[in-house]
Formats: structure tokens, C-alpha cells, sequence
């Protein structure tokens, strides 16, 4: 960082000594009184009914709805809470509580500078394209409760917990308040990812078939300690690895989603299918489907004894909603039998 870049980062943030601002007068200087304490006073009593909650940074506004009856007064509602965006996606409302609960016990800790053209200094430029900013806004029924324009952290704040530098919308004043509070900066950020995770060495069958019914390619074992083999093998087929099932039985663990609409927006037939079975009773079929230039996936999963629990997570999770998947992963489950031969000799070898 340049020298003049921290003199005038400095100017900005320099502590005000007992919250008072002094300002030319006629005649000598005059002080103002800058009061600290709660930024949003009467927020606590609201927040219960809270059922709108809206960020908008440079990348755009995340909107997320809540459908339900209000939490216990004073708590932070947690459940209900859906992405607009992506259709109604489920949000957990766990990762909306550290928000909602500094909100609600937001203070003010220092005034800083009234001066718009220093605002950027602290990341608190009016939200947008440029802009470092966010903005976030609570609210109910009634309309809005909550709207605050949010910085930049203030690390080690208080020696161990952190502050960040905010402003009101239409209010020239800046202040360092805490806690500090972090607003997700894209839109999946507000989701659990998670679309299955299945330990490879789990995998007892895997079956690959293409589009137009054509012949399913599949891989199998019968313990969990043999490789997942090419079953059904045409003879004096050479195969370029002798674990040709290794990639395939990895493809599902951690799959996480990169992006999500709902499943009734698919309108072409199937691309592909796979279908997965374990050795503790999971049966997890995904359809492939391309639609407007992308690969989209739909799950279904049933499953007996130990998985059964496992089944009904991901059936209740993703039954009605379509899923872009990693690039990779979409490739592995769309393997060929002639993706698997190995090349012909050279000649003269």
C-alpha cells in the first residue's frame, strides 16, 4: 500500500476522542456531540417476524424469502428461509443466525468521516458495479426494518473481537461499530452444497447407460476390497488401466452442486443415466439431461437397512430440483466402453 494511501486511511479512521466531531464556527470552533450506542434501537423487538432478508453488492442482489410463523420473540427466525433466485431453494437458517444476531446487537463504537469522497476507504460507496459495498436489508410484513450500507472489518478490534465500518443509507455520517459480521458475496454461498458423498470403497455396482437405450456399461464387485471391474468384457478388449472403476467409484464422493434450478424447468429428454449401488443398501439413480447448453443432473435414491436414513436425506434434499455438477464429474459418469481401450500398438512395436 502506497505511504499517501495509509495517511489518508488513517485520517479516515482516526478514533474521535469522547464521540464528539469539532466543527468551524463563527467566532471559535464548536463541538457536536456524535452519540455511540445501537444502530438499530428497536430491532430486537422485530426480529421475530422477520421475513425478507436482501444483500446487493457488485455482483448483483441476493434475495432470501422466509415462509412460516415468527420465532419466540426476541430470537432470530432460522427456519423457512429459501433463495428467490434459484426458485424457492432451501437456505439453512443456521448460517443466517451470526447476521440476524449481530444485527440486532450492532453498536456503534467511533464516528468516522463524513466526507463521500473518503468513503471508499472504508468500503462504504453506495452498493454496485465498482463497488466494494454491500448493503443489506431486513424485512417484515410491514416493510422494511433494517437497511445498512456495510465496510470493511476492523481486525482485532478489542484484541480479540473484530469491528466493521458501516453507514446508514442517507446519512453522511460513518461509524466502526461491532460485532462484525460477514454477508456472503455470491449467491450459493447462502446454501449447503452437498448433493451426496458416498465412500468409494462402498460401491458395489455401478451402471453407465447413454441416451436411445443403448447397452448400459457397467462395473461391479462382489467385497469392498476388489476392484470395480468392467463387467461383461468383449473379448481381446485391452483396457489402459487395470483400475478402470477407480475414477468412477471417486465421482461421488463430496459432490457438491454449482448451481440449482427446479427440475420441472427441464424439458428434454434424458442424456444419460447412472445408476449406483452400495454394499450397506443405498440405490441412487441421476438423470443427465442437456439443456441450453449446460449438463443438468436429477437424483432419486432409495435404501434399505443402513442406508435407509442416508436414502431419504438425499430423496427429501433433491427430489424436486435439477443440479449442475463439476465438469469433471459430469464427464466420468458419461465414460464410454471405447473411452477405456487402451491404443493400438505403434507400428513396427
Amino acid at each position: 500500500m502506497r505511504s499517501t494511501t495509509l495517511i489518508v486511511l488513517a485520517l479516515v479512521t482516526v478514533p474521535i476522542s469522547a464521540a464528539a466531531v469539532f466543527v468551524p464556527a463563527p467566532g471559535g470552533t464548536e463541538v457536536a456531540s456524535v452519540a455511540t450506542g445501537p444502530v438499530f434501537p428497536g430491532l430486537k423487538d422485530k426480529i421475530a417476524g422477520v421475513t425478507r432478508l436482501t444483500v446487493t453488492d457488485g455482483n448483483g442482489t441476493v434475495t432470501l424469502e422466509r415462509k412460516g410463523p415468527p420465532a419466540k420473540p426476541g430470537e432470530p427466525p432460522l427456519d423457512g428461509w429459501a433463495l428467490a433466485e434459484k426458485g424457492g431453494y432451501p437456505v439453512d437458517g443456521t448460517a443466517l443466525r451470526p447476521i440476524l444476531s449481530a444485527l440486532v446487537d450492532l453498536k456503534t463504537v467511533e464516528p468516522k468521516t463524513e466526507r463521500p469522497k473518503l468513503y471508499d476507504r472504508l468500503d462504504l460507496n453506495d452498493p454496485g458495479k465498482g463497488s466494494e459495498a454491500k448493503s443489506v436489508v431486513l424485512a417484515d410484513g410491514g416493510g422494511d426494518v433494517a437497511t445498512l450500507i456495510v465496510g470493511r472489518r476492523r481486525y482485532g478490534l478489542t484484541g480479540k473481537d473484530d469491528g466493521i465500518y458501516i453507514r446508514k443509507p442517507g446519512d453522511a455520517r460513518t461509524w466502526l461499530a461491532a460485532p462484525a459480521f460477514d454477508l456472503p458475496s455470491d449467491t450459493l454461498s447462502w446454501v449447503d452444497r452437498k448433493l451426496v458423498d458416498i465412500d468409494a470403497d462402498k460401491i458395489k455396482l455401478v451402471s453407465l447407460t447413454p441416451a436411445a437405450g443403448g447397452k448400459p456399461l457397467v462395473f461391479q464387485r462382489d467385497k469392498a476390497d476388489a476392484k470395480l471391474a468392467v463387467a461383461d468384457l468383449p473379448k481381446d478388449f485391452k483396457l489402459k488401466s487395470d483400475n478402470p472403476g477407480g475414477d468412477l467409484a471417486a465421482a461421488f464422493r463430496y459432490l457438491d452442486l454449482t448451481d440449482v434450478e427446479p427440475a420441472a424447468k427441464l424439458t428434454v429428454p434424458a442424456t444419460a443415466t447412472a445408476h449406483v449401488e452400495t454394499f450397506d443398501g443405498l440405490m441412487l439413480d441421476m438423470t443427465l439431461v442437456d439443456q441450453d447448453g449446460a449438463t443438468w443432473v436429477k437424483f432419486a435414491a432409495k435404501g434399505t437397512g443402513d442406508a435407509a436414513k442416508e436414502a431419504a436425506d438425499i430423496a427429501k434434499r433433491t427430489e424436486t430440483w435439477a443440479y449442475k455438477i463439476p465438469d469433471a464429474r459430469v464427464k466420468t459418469l458419461e465414460t464410454k466402453l471405447a473411452d477405456l481401450q487402451a491404443p493400438p500398438p505403434a507400428k513396427g512395436s
